[in-house]
């Protein structure tokens, strides 16, 4: 394993853990990770002892049109639209792989859709009405997860894109702390 895949590996470890939390605060079932890896990213246990993968990718711009979006037009996060389509292409790559890959791993796979390069709150008002546009995949579920305000509050948020009993935004009460500690 090349330096560049130990150090992604080493960031994904320490992103699943706010997931988890907030998982677990959504959907009152608890995943615990039995294994790390590749393909999927995680494999983890559910409560009643279910095993299911766990797959996390980032959803952001490129790094030189992200930055000279912050330079020449000053802005610190992906616009709205773009970002609905950087999910939509990310949740077909994601399921070209799962078809390829994760199924002979583990039959059922939880995709976690990482929102860094902007917040739920902006993208929150596109998705409405869109949960027939998030079914074509072979996903347990599908969640679109916050990180945008992981560093200041050690906390993420969740919207549910599939399946339909977690469509939506499930809104957590932010910490009782102030950013930053």
């Amino acid at each position: 394993m090349s330096d560049q895949e130990l150090g992604k590996k080493q960031v994904e470890g320490m992103e699943i853990d706010p997931f988890l939390e907030a998982y677990e605060w959504t959907t009152k079932s608890a995943l615990s990770v039995v294994e790390g890896g590749e393909n999927p990213d995680f494999i983890c246990a559910r409560t009643p002892g279910e095993i299911i993968g766990l797959e996390l990718t980032k959803v952001m711009r490129r790094r030189d049109i992200a930055r000279w979006e912050r330079i020449l037009d000053r802005k610190e996060e992906m616009a709205p639209y773009d970002m609905l389509m950087e999910v939509q292409a990310r949740l077909e790559q994601k399921e070209g792989a799962r078809r390829a890959r994760y199924v002979a791993r583990v039959p059922q796979t939880i995709l976690v859709l990482q929102l860094v390069d902007g917040s739920l709150d902006v993208l929150q008002h596109l998705l409405d009405g869109m949960n027939d546009e998030f079914k074509d995949h072979g996903f347990a579920e599908v969640w679109l997860a916050d990180y945008s305000g992981l560093e200041a509050y050690r906390d993420i948020q969740l919207f549910g894109l599939f399946s339909d009993k977690w469509w939506g935004y499930h809104l957590r009460p932010w910490p009782d702390r102030k950013p930053y500690g």
